[in-house]
This record gives C-alpha cells, sequence and structure tokens, in this order.
C-alpha cells in the first residue's frame, strides 16, 4: 500500500479554515484538532466505516449559511487525505518509531499572544496557562467518533478490560470542567491538571496502537473446530462394533 502524502502546513490551515466556515458549530466538528480525534476512533474502534457515512456527523446537523458546494467538496478531499495520513499513523508501533512526535495526534495549543502574559498562575508549563484544556479537543471528537457507533464500543469495552480503561483515559481529557463530572460518573479528582494532560497526551499513540492491534486480533476468522476423530483402537463411532482402524478409519490410515 501506498503511503498517503502528509498533508502540507498550508492544507492544515486550509481544512482548519474550511472546517470553521462549513460546520454547525453546536454539532459539528469545527476545527482540526476535534476532527483528527473523531477520525482516530474509526480507524481503531470495531467497526470500518465508510468515511462518506459518516460526513454528516463531520458536517453536523445546523444550517451553515457560509457552506457552498465547492468548498464541500474541498473539504472532503482534504478530509479523506487526512483521514488516511490518521490510519497509517496510528498502524506504527511506537516503540519502534524513530520520531515519536510523527505519530502524535493534532494537538492545539493556545495562540502565542495568550501565552505572552506574566499571570498565567504557578503552574504553567513553557508559557502555556495552567488552565488550558489541552488534548481535550481531541478527546471530545475522538468519543465523538466512538458513539457512532456506540453499541459496538460498548460491547467492545465489555469484552476488553484494556480497551474500557483506555476510553476511561479519553473521557477524562475530554473533561474541562465540574459540569462534565457527573455526565461522566465522576470525581472531583479525576479533573486533571495540564501536567497530567501532558503525560497522558505523550501515551496516545502506544494507546491508539493497542487498540489498532486489539481490532486486527478481533477480526481474525475463528480457527475451524477440529472434528473428534476416535482413536485407532477406541470403537468406531459408525457403531458397527469394530474398532476404528479396522473400520471407517482403514482408508484414512493407510
Amino acid at each position: 500500500m501506498t503511503a498517503p502524502t502528509p498533508l502540507s502546513d498550508a492544507e492544515l490551515d486550509r481544512l482548519d479554515v474550511l472546517l470553521d466556515r462549513c460546520t454547525d458549530p453546536e454539532t459539528g466538528l469545527g476545527n482540526l484538532e476535534m476532527l483528527d480525534g473523531f477520525l482516530s476512533a474509526l480507524a481503531v474502534g470495531p467497526i470500518e466505516a465508510e468515511l462518506a457515512t459518516v460526513l454528516p456527523a463531520i458536517w453536523g446537523t445546523g444550517e451553515v449559511p457560509r457552506r457552498d458546494e465547492r468548498q464541500t467538496r474541498e473539504a472532503e478531499a482534504l478530509i479523506a487525505r487526512l483521514a488516511a495520513e490518521v490510519e497509517q499513523r496510528i498502524r506504527h508501533d511506537p516503540s519502534e518509531a524513530g520520531d515519536r512526535e510523527a505519530l502524535m495526534p493534532l494537538l492545539g495549543l493556545p495562540p502565542e499572544d495568550e501565552t505572552d502574559g506574566a499571570s498565567q498562575g504557578e503552574d504553567a508549563i513553557d508559557g502555556i496557562p495552567a488552565d488550558f484544556p489541552f488534548a481535550a479537543a481531541w478527546a471530545a471528537g475522538f468519543l465523538r467518533g466512538a458513539a457512532q457507533f456506540e453499541d459496538a464500543w460498548s460491547t467492545w469495552m465489555d469484552e476488553h478490560d484494556a480497551i474500557d480503561n483506555d476510553l476511561g483515559v479519553i473521557t477524562r481529557l475530554a473533561i474541562v470542567d465540574a459540569a462534565q463530572l457527573d455526565d461522566a460518573d465522576m470525581q472531583a479528582q479525576d479533573m486533571l491538571t495540564l501536567d497530567e494532560r501532558f503525560d497522558l497526551s505523550y501515551d496516545l499513540p502506544d494507546m491508539l496502537y493497542d487498540m489498532y492491534l486489539q481490532r486486527l486480533h478481533d477480526r481474525r476468522p475463528a480457527p475451524a473446530k477440529r472434528a473428534d476423530v476416535p482413536g485407532r483402537n477406541d470403537p468406531c463411532s459408525c457403531d458397527s462394533g469394530k474398532k476404528y482402524k479396522k473400520c471407517c478409519g482403514s482408508e484414512t490410515l493407510h
């Protein structure tokens, strides 16, 4: 399989603009980070879905006056390329990757003008405000992608504790305020600090790769069950009263 051509920075910027123009702000995926999370869930999940079938979830359900046919087609072409890029990224074992950064999801940082101020708190990291919800949009997009096939994901989580644990981590990353804790059945101590967000986000390539391997394993056809064959000296299963080697097994054994 030929590796997809990665989107250039200019193409990523263009897709980000198109997402802003073409998606419903309330129900669509309006930025690259959410879209990357959404596509990641499709790439590792238990259901193989055609991209065309989930495009409505990307656009959202509301009317978008600024959206036109030309922009929509342009955006869809870029989304298809990004989906292929996400799949290719996830198939690489992070432990064998020379450049781990290349396997990281698209995670946004605050604009530079928001990191230049002096009042960022004691827990700020590299000038990023301590309350910045790093990776939250990606996690929210991932959960939106999983929700497209909610029943299949629920079954998958029931079958594999590791999948359940990984979804728990991603759910924690998606929580940005206390109002979301009740919906996620979590407590105040489950709110992540910026430092914890960075640590968990660094593990996302490993988490996604493990999900991808589990998906491959679960799709392997079950081995054919070998029919029970009598031993050479056992009574033949045809009830002839003879030993198997002297009856039905004679042709097989000779």
